[in-house]
């Protein structure tokens, strides 16, 4: 295709086009290709606004955003747009499978997203279209929810100076441009719009990644429109009754959802902020804010036998964490309340208290050290030590090479397992670690309360590989044998847990530990209805809840047979779950007449 690109396969389809997966002919590099659909070409002012697109997002070089690298024009006059090829996970499709997500989840995506939007905004371009179709999550930088926003197709630039004097605008007032469920009021109507139409979008992203539902919902545009400008916006509790999310989240999503723009957030940047308080908030309540909680100690403090060194150097290694609770106290918003100013000083006070106990001049001289051993450590050898004290040092691959290379010593030795465990996990190697993680605790039961294998498996447990996810769940279900907090775990995740994967694997090792009647299966088979991966699946759904006998099972049911998806260029909304449409309705008549 113009000499240049490879087309090599379809990566989807929209209302303007189509985007093609190619390839640089020359140098082979793998991209997308954006080009418009031949029915379309013909209307009015829509090649125009395709070279606005592309001038647009040429013009936002931002790591969310996606990268335009060329644009040209074919014979006969077809239009297209070379931009990077991403492999993530459309975040519409991520709630299609999960529902909702977890509201620090949640504001994490929309902080990506505002980011990208605040680099556009002051670039001059409103996008004008921020709804989950248009935001891919991918991994990068360690995060696998890295947001990058996709389609500036009716971006609004500010500045029109690319337009030859006299040309028409493509925007003009009266027209309106935009998707109705995610469309600001003063968009809805074809008023003049500026960045806050984004940021108000972005609000009702927000609202449905922590709900499931938007805040508006309606079979006619019309009336979905009318909704946006004169509706009052439901509370959290209305839509989601099982979610809970702190008073101050909900107030910044409400903000963002103003019907007057100048009551909203005035700036991307502005967002981000207080995004940002909300985050920082809850990271430091449960360490300084838990009242009456004592602090735990460094890690590196944790006991093992024959180790030792000087109270003195103890206090050294100290002395950054007193320095650093302080700075934390000090960097608490003016905001905060008297309340969490005083927890947090009690915190704090906690802390130096603790540290006068225990190195004051009456404490020991020496004091144990090391920080990945367990508080009562199983005897082990010098190649535990040696693998031991080269993670310490930032070395995890070389820690588990070494111990591989000494197998034969080191295969029924609980704490050279556990070691390895930790240097596969510190490496990224999960699979490796949880087989590591498994023998440990199956010569030495009491590695299982080791402070960062459980944190390794909770971080594991957060994973999207189904393999890891099994093999994690099969550790906890040994755990909760014979540990509270594991079992009450485990039941948590086969419960709630947002991921389908994760929830059904978790439900199954419950059963077999013995767990069963404590999981709560209604909203468990809920989310199934909700997150299952054909109609089929959430067929069973339907029937595992009529087995229920439950009758607040019907919402859930009624809700199910409304379902819709959209398909095709002309966007129609269909039945997405017209295969159990009479199940559902008769497990409805069966739950009422209990």
């Amino acid at each position: 295709m113009d000499g240049r690109y490879r087309i090599t396969g379809v990566l989807g389809t929209g209302g303007m086009g189509c985007v093609y997966r190619a390839e640089h002919v020359a140098i082979r590099r793998p991209l997308a290709l954006k080009l418009l659909h031949p029915e379309v070409e013909g209307i009015d002012g829509i090649s125009e606004r395709f070279q606005r697109e592309a001038f647009a997002i040429g013009r936002v070089d931002h790591p969310n955003c996606v990268n335009v690298s060329d644009f040209g024009e074919l014979e006969g006059g077809a239009l297209y747009m070379v931009l990077e090829v991403l492999d993530g996970v459309p975040l519409f499709d991520l709630l299609e499978k999960e529902h909702r997500l977890g509201w620090r989840r949640s504001l994490h995506i929309a902080r990506h997203v505002l980011s990208a939007l605040a680099y556009a905004h002051e670039a001059g371009i409103v996008h004008r279209d921020v709804k989950p179709e248009n935001v891919i999550l991918v991994e990068q930088e360690g995060d696998p929810d890295f947001a990058k926003i996709l389609d500036f197709g009716i971006a609004k630039l500010f500045d029109d100076a690319h337009i030859e004097a006299g040309s028409p605008g493509l925007t003009q007032l009266g027209v309106t441009i935009g998707t109705p469920t995610y469309i600001a009021p003063e968009q809805a109507f074809g008023q003049p719009v500026d960045a806050r139409a984004d940021l108000y979008a972005l609000s009702v992203m927000l609202f449905e990644m922590v709900t499931g539902a938007p805040p508006f919902d309606a079979d006619e545009v019309v009336a979905l429109l009318s909704m946006h400008a004169t509706s009052e916006v439901p509370r959290i509790s209305e839509v989601a009754p099982r979610v809970r999310v702190p008073d101050e989240v909900e107030a910044m999503i409400r903000r963002g959802l103003e019907k007057k723009k100048e009551d909203r957030f005035q700036s991307a940047s502005e967002y981000i902020a207080q995004i940002d308080e909300a985050l920082t908030r809850d990271s430091l309540s449960p360490e300084l804010t838990s009242l009456g909680a004592a602090p735990e100690l460094p890690e590196r403090l944790s006991w093992v036998e024959g180790v030792r060194i000087k109270a003195e150097d103890v206090r050294k290694t100290l002395a950054p964490v007193v320095a650093r609770a302080v700075t934390e106290v000090q960097a608490i918003p003016k905001r905060r309340s008297r309340k969490e100013i005083l927890a947090v000083g009690i915190g704090v006070i906690a802390l130096f208290a603790v540290l006068l106990v225990a190195f004051g001049s009456s404490g020991p001289d020496y004091l144990p050290t090391r920080t990945h051993l367990p508080l009562v450590a199983p005897k082990h050898g010098p190649e535990a030590e040696a693998a031991a004290e080269m993670l310490e040092q930032g070395q995890p691959k070389e820690a588990a090479a070494y111990l591989r290379s000494q197998r034969s010593k080191v295969r029924k030795e609980p704490y050279a397992q556990l070691v390895l465990g930790h240097a596969h996990a510190s490496a990224q190697r999960n699979i490796e670690a949880l087989q590591a993680y498994s023998r440990a605790i199956s010569l030495e039961p009491s590695l299982s309360k080791n402070k960062l294998l459980r944190t390794n498996l909770d971080l594991m447990l957060a994973k999207q590989d189904p393999r890891v996810i099994d093999e994690a769940l099969d550790i906890l279900g040994t755990l909760a044998r014979d540990d509270g907090d594991a079992e009450e775990e485990l039941v948590r995740l086969a419960s709630s847990d947002g991921n389908l994967h994760t929830r059904q694997r978790a439900m199954a090792v419950a059963d077999e530990v013995g767990l069963g009647d404590q999981i709560d299966r209604l909203n468990a088979y809920e989310l199934d209805l909700q997150q299952g991966n054909s109609c089929a699946d959430r067929r069973d759904a339907v029937a595992k809840l009529r087995a229920l006998g439950d009758k607040r099972a019907i919402p859930a049911l009624r809700q199910a047979q409304r379902r819709t998806r959209t398909e095709g260029l002309l966007k129609r909304k269909t039945n997405a779950n017209a295969c159990l449409r009479t199940d559902a309705e008769e497990a409805v008549q069966y739950l009422k007449s209990l």
